[in-house]
């Protein structure tokens, strides 16, 4: 299934997560954390975009983005190519640094901006690299707190959130960011909603952004009803469709079901192996098998088109 168009409108705003190839670190020093940081204040001048948080992590970084008319894509591939090209130079290596594509959650910043501050602030601690956020150099903690200043990073709308002002607003949000290492993220923000996996925000919300955006809102599909469906059309149940062996059937049906997955983006290959007890790797073979099959049989071709605007209707 081809990718879904990156979403765009003036006053986004975006979680966005960049790792290294293959979980490699991509800050080895102080200096290259500090490039990093260069190259962000320069977008910045650049593009006329807001960071409302960051966080560099050795092998990985997260930022909290507010577009203004420059797309995200632009703005990323310019990141991530000038500090690749100064990384390599600098450390005399070649080839890539990150891993493919960066990740970009849209959000609904009324929602879930201050939430998601903290949790980038806590990232360290979650991942064990410090104690507290006040005790990791790496991320926008501190100025957040009062103890260093970055010029370009734009805390007033978080700060809004918090509602106090002046030193009782830093306090307040040392606090809030400490409690919460103390318990579980409440929100996952590294996955959208029930209604576009690009979005986390409500229904009305992930209209808003699509109609901004200039984009069809469709509602997403659920992977209960294509299992169902598919289910229906072979006269099977879930159990059978998992059974162990080589019933012809079985895996026909689980072939269709996994291409329906792809097709539909309802949810991914990972979730539906762990659920019928079988390899990723077997279920992508079977899809590829079936498009193979289709490209010469048009009932092949013809059971699948009927199975997939059951899904959508």
């Amino acid at each position: 299934m081809a990718r879904k168009p990156r979403l765009h409108f003036p006053g986004a705003v975006y979680y966005v997560t960049l790792h290294g190839n293959g979980n490699q670190p991509v800050f080895l020093d102080a200096t290259d954390y500090s490039r990093l940081l260069l190259l962000i204040q320069e977008g910045i001048e650049k593009f006329g975009h807001k960071v409302h948080a960051y966080c560099l992590l050795p092998n990985s970084l997260q930022l909290v983005i507010e577009v203004a008319d420059v797309p995200l894509s632009r703005i990323m591939q310019q990141l991530g190519f000038r500090y690749t090209r100064w990384f390599n130079d600098w450390h005399n290596q070649v080839g890539h640094l990150f891993q493919g594509r960066y990740k970009a959650i849209l959000i609904n910043p009324e929602d879930y901006l201050l939430a998601l501050v903290r949790e980038v602030h806590l990232a360290p601690i979650r991942t064990g690299l410090a104690s507290a956020p006040m005790n990791y150099l790496w991320s926008s903690h501190l100025a957040y707190c009062g103890r260093e200043k970055v010029l370009w990073l734009s805390t007033e709308r978080t700060y809004l959130q918090i509602e106090e002002t002046g030193i009782r607003a830093l306090m307040k949000f040392h606090a809030y960011v400490n409690e919460g290492s103390a318990e579980e993220a409440k929100v996952n923000f590294s996955r959208g909603s029930e209604y576009d996996p690009r979005i986390l925000g409500d229904e009305e919300f992930v209209r808003g952004v699509m109609k901004l955006s200039r984009q069809k809102y469709q509602p997403r599909i659920s992977p209960e009803k294509v299992l169902r469906i598919v289910l229906e059309r072979y006269k099977l149940t879930e159990a059978e469709l998992a059974a162990p062996g080589k019933n012809r059937l079985n895996a026909e049906a689980r072939a269709y079901l996994a291409w329906l997955y792809l097709e539909t983006g309802c949810d991914t290959m990972t979730a539906l192996g762990k659920r019928l007890g079988r390899e990723v790797s077997s279920l992508s073979s079977a899809v590829r098998r079936l498009q193979l099959k289709a490209k010469k049989d048009e009932k092949v071709v013809e059971k699948y088109q009927k199975l997939l605007n059951r899904v959508r209707r």
